[in-house]
């Protein structure tokens, strides 16, 4: 079975003489269950998307020609921090706003909130080796929390803030490792000779999901109490899973699975019942993680332009601008308007799909909907 290209094999690989494995993803805080951001390569390169918690609605977020990954919803649900060529960037939910935080020479990835949402912790190469850092969410005032001889990485923060869960390479495996958010008290959970990746703690804080190898050699979603006792195989599937993440209610985890030749998102029970795949696309698509949000589901509208002539669409609130711009996700029951611009020497002809006649059109998004402008010679 060919492993696609946005997670490593699950055999591990040598890279400066010590051995690492595959990439990570984001996390998880209590609340209601919002939408589900991933990384997805349909686009030809490695892209934030982001989907409705049932696979509907799935959209461009990065839209960049760089190497997108390890997408991270912020606490309040408003942004997403993310790796892009290895550096940590944030942007906001809507993908407008995307700012490099970290701005260093060395690598920095896999970056993860503080559950008040003033700080993100990442992995970073900057002191030779993979170690575990902490910054502003604005990028400032970095300082380093870990300092071993072995690789530390994938953190993440506990839902009260007091502890950070990550993955270390200690005594010839991958293990996972908990400690203060100061960075002492480092105590290895469950420890086994196989490797474990990719923890995140339930939104109560009592139990961590992890990606471990113990059981089939290739790759499960374990899950234990946070202490290290009681660990269970979920997903039992020949199959190879990986990167789970916590809904934010506790009641589902997301995860990625390589059921045929291409990873896909699906989720299932925190008890491992219900397995369901969210994305359904030939192209790779990983790393999940969920938004907190008490809001409602959104709903994409997508424009086409037709005709001989040109023009242009634009929609208030903003977030259409065909040209460029032809899709974009809306909250259910926000109200869109359609405004058509002839270009010079051609006409608006008028509305198609959603939208009729030649004047501005309001849409209420309470499904996906399609809307045609077409455009003549004047």
């Amino acid at each position: 079975m060919h492993l696609p290209t946005v997670m490593a094999s699950a055999a591990l690989i040598v890279i400066s003489g010590s051995l690492i494995g595959a990439e990570p993803v984001g996390a998880g805080f209590p609340g209601a269950n919002g939408r589900i951001a991933f990384v997805s390569e349909r686009d030809g390169n490695t892209e934030i998307y982001s989907m409705n918690s049932d696979g509907t609605a799935q959209i461009n977020l990065s839209r960049s020609a760089a190497r997108d990954s390890d997408p991270a919803w912020s606490p309040d649900g408003k942004k997403i921090a993310f790796t892009r060529d290895g550096e940590v960037y944030v942007m906001n939910s809507d993908g407008t706003g995307q700012a490099n935080l970290s701005r260093n020479a060395a690598l920095d990835w896999t970056p993860a909130w503080s559950p008040d949402g003033t700080k993100i912790v990442f992995t970073s190469y900057r002191a030779g080796g993979g170690e575990l850092f902490v910054m502003n969410a604005d990028g400032t005032g970095v300082v380093r929390i870990t300092n071993n001889a072995v690789y530390d990485r994938h953190p993440k923060w506990s839902p009260d803030g007091f502890k950070i869960a990550f993955e270390s390479y200690r005594g010839g495996s991958w293990e996972i490792v908990t400690m203060d958010a100061d960075g002492t008290d480092q105590t290895v959970l469950a420890p086994h000779s196989s490797y474990d990746f990719e923890p995140d703690w339930s939104p109560d804080g009592s139990k961590i999901v992890w990606r471990g190898g113990r059981f089939d050699g290739i790759g499960d979603v374990l899950v234990m109490s946070a202490d290290g006792t009681g660990v269970t195989n979920l997903t039992m599937d020949p199959s190879y899973q990986l990167q789970p993440a916590w809904s934010p209610d506790g009641a589902k985890i997301a995860y990625a699975s390589v059921p045929g030749d291409n990873l896909e998102i699906y989720s299932m029970k925190a008890d491992g019942a219900g397995k369901t795949n969210l994305t359904k696309n030939a192209a790779n698509d990983s790393d999940p993680d969920w938004q907190v949000s008490g809001k409602a589901a959104t709903f994409i509208l997508t424009v086409t332009k037709a005709g001989q002539g040109r023009g242009s669409v634009r929609s208030s609130p903003a977030g259409i601008r065909c040209g460029p711009d032809c899709a974009e996700a809306y909250e259910g029951g926000t109200a869109v308007t359609l405004r058509a611009a002839p270009r010079a020497g051609s006409r608006f002809v008028g509305w198609g799909g959603a939208c009729a006649g030649t004047g501005s059109c309001t849409l209420t998004m309470n499904a996906a909907k399609s809307v045609t402008a077409t455009f003549a010679p004047a």
